[in-house]
């Protein structure tokens, strides 16, 4: 049962242990376990990831049903849902009701919570360098409230902390991955974020400056932009070079 009032806040041990999971299993128990101090009975996180190869990638954890959470994955065409409306303009928690929800928006999700005897959610967006996150955590309670002050506190601070672990274990998996760009395409964009010319750059690595400029416009057409200093920034923010490369 949905607990009232959250007993306790969030402790560091708390936060620590979200981090020092080891696998999916174990951070979806230790979420479980920290769900009542949130006035919460479950969750779900959707993490919109730019990968290594600089493909959009969708990744969806929590304790719903897996035929919901592919629901979170594959959403259908609705652009009426409030909630993602203002997930999109804001990073402050929403507090919502199932049943307004359900009339405002076409989508099965909404309805399915409705089944599971969710009557309400708190949504937070969370964003990191690499990804940008919904998470949502969803009441019983038999009379709707909105989630207290604290409750949303503790959400946002959950939340960086959920995703943090999050984006580990998924990088895990993604290692085996193929690199974007090619060895040469790499040295190219290391050296011209390092400030250097393609005049300079052919004669570092003992090519022509036209190989330079065909290198970096292969390096900006993989990572979807138009000239080499936002192929830099967008490298950076990918974690493909560092910032000080």
């Amino acid at each position: 049962m949905l607990l009232s009032q959250a007993a306790h806040r969030l402790s560091a041990p708390d936060l620590l242990e979200i981090l020092q999971a080891s696998d999916w299993g174990p951070l979806r128990d230790r979420m479980h376990r920290l769900l009542a101090k949130l006035d919460s009975c479950d969750f779900s996180l959707k993490m919109d990831i730019t990968s290594a190869n600089g493909s959009p990638l969708v990744q969806t954890f929590g304790s719903l049903p897996s035929a919901m959470l592919q629901l979170l994955s594959n959403p259908p065409g609705d652009k009426s849902d409030p909630i993602q409306q203002h997930l999109a303009r804001s990073r402050l928690p929403l507090n919502w009701q199932v049943e307004q929800v359900c009339k405002l928006c076409d989508g099965a999700l909404y309805p399915l919570l409705k089944s599971m005897g969710i009557t309400q959610g708190m949504s937070v967006a969370i964003h990191s360098k690499n990804a940008v996150s919904r998470l949502d955590f969803y009441g019983n309670a038999v009379v709707p409230n909105a989630f207290s002050i604290s409750a949303q506190a503790d959400a946002l601070l959950l939340g960086v902390h959920l995703q943090e672990a999050a984006e580990l274990l998924w990088r895990k998996v993604a290692q085996g991955q193929e690199p974007l760009l090619s060895t040469r395409e790499l040295e190219c964009l290391r050296w011209s974020a390092d400030g250097k010319t393609s005049s300079e750059i052919g004669l570092i690595l003992g090519i022509s400056q036209r190989t330079v400029y065909f290198h970096l416009k292969n390096v900006a057409t993989k990572l979807g932009v138009y000239s080499t200093r936002h192929a830099i920034s967008r490298a950076v923010m990918m974690g493909i070079i560092k910032p000080d490369n």
